[in-house]
């Protein structure tokens, strides 16, 4: 739909031309009165030409169907322009897409039968998706005197993915040299999680022996025997990521918190699926239903899902409680809430392998990065 509206410099033009045609009647001046008329023929002419310089322009946009939302991204703005006769001057765009971003660009000249591209690179400040973009033509041609502009929605679909951020708890299981191993030590000389203990293989580093139970080995008539740990890091054989929005009474509900959460979630399982791990989530806004999420492509369908999330408003103690009682003692759990954690720390019992992400550390962090700034 095509509209227009005066501008400043237009409504100037409008009062001096009734003030000249006004003074030319009442002194009965010729000249007053054609300069009045003059600047009405001006007007005139203005808001034709505003009116044609956006018709039968067509605007496309080229962007992938599947970003990630905090990543730059490159943006093909097209605009065609299919009159015969008048060239398209002065246009400016402003977009609109799925993930909330709004962005803009200035096509000065668009030859008649031809047309314009312009190159954005632009970063999705949020998650989301869509299957439309707004996008708004507006021009001041030809003397800026009017603005038009018309307004389309174009079919472009797009899942914007949330930002990846790695939860600190992840890498900070176990020792100091688990979560930064040093660059000149190799992964199998790190520490790691104790997993038992096995026969010597070679190749095995002198330290990892464990002389005690080989002494008992020897004296049985076996070999030598070693501690068998887990790689540096939290590598669980399986993992099982809870999500869920339960606390209790007296809690401050809050969106910026649910979406660092949904970030948080989604660095855990990029985090899991690149080590190997398979993981299960279970998120109260997917009604607990268990998501498998182990190769890639499981891994792009947990993205779309986080996506198009939206909080669950009514989940109860009992709920997570049950899903809880389903899994057992020994599996590798972490837990992932927009809620503090002093909320519902206590419903979780106690584990052996329990990995608690509190939302709150996180927000204490980057109050300090801008106080630093």
């Amino acid at each position: 739909m095509r509209k227009g509206r005066i501008e400043t410099r237009g409504s100037v033009l409008v009062g001096g031309s009734l003030a000249l045609s006004a003074a030319g009647l009442l002194r009965v001046d010729g000249v007053l009165m054609a300069l009045g008329g003059a600047a009405a023929v001006l007007l005139l002419l203005s808001w034709e030409l505003g009116r044609m310089n956006l018709q039968r322009l067509r605007v496309g946009i080229e962007m992938p169907k599947v970003v990630q939302a905090g990543a730059p991204v490159r943006i093909r703005v097209t605009v065609e322009n299919g009159r015969r006769m008048l060239d398209g001057f002065g246009l400016g765009l402003a977009i609109k897409t799925p993930g909330g971003l709004e962005c803009g660009c200035q096509v000065p000249w668009v030859a008649a039968g031809s047309g314009a591209d312009v190159e954005l690179r632009e970063v999705l400040p949020n998650r989301g998706h869509g299957e439309v973009m707004e996008v708004l033509v507006s021009s001041g041609f030809p003397l800026g005197l009017f603005r038009f502009s018309t307004s389309e929605e174009l079919g472009h679909s797009l899942l914007a993915l949330p930002p990846a951020l790695m939860p600190r708890e992840l890498v900070a299981v176990g020792s100091a040299l688990e979560a930064e191993p040093l660059r000149t030590a190799a992964v199998s000389e790190a520490m790691g999680e104790p997993r038992g203990l096995r026969e010597y293989r070679a190749g095995d580093p002198a330290k990892v022996i464990a002389w005690p139970a080989s002494v008992r080995s020897q004296a049985r008539g076996g070999g030598l025997m070693v501690r068998e740990l887990d790689p540096p890091g939290f590598y669980p054989q399986k993992a099982v990521i809870v999500f869920h929005s339960f606390a209790t009474d007296g809690a401050l509900i809050r969106p910026d918190r649910f979406e660092r959460a949904i970030s948080l979630l989604w660095g855990a399982m990029r985090h899991f699926q690149a080590s190997g791990v398979p993981t299960v989530l279970m998120a109260d806004f997917e009604e607990w239903v268990p998501r498998r999420v182990a190769t890639r492509k499981q891994l792009g369908q947990a993205g779309e899902i986080l996506a198009k999330a939206r909080r669950s408003a009514g989940t109860e103690a009992h709920e997570l409680l049950g899903r809880l009682e389903e899994l057992g003692s020994d599996q590798a759990l972490i837990v992932i809430s927009d809620m503090p954690a002093a909320h519902w720390r206590d419903y979780l019992g106690k584990r052996t392998r329990l990995v608690l992400v509190d939302i709150v550390s996180y927000e204490r962090k980057q109050r300090e990065r801008r106080r630093r700034a």
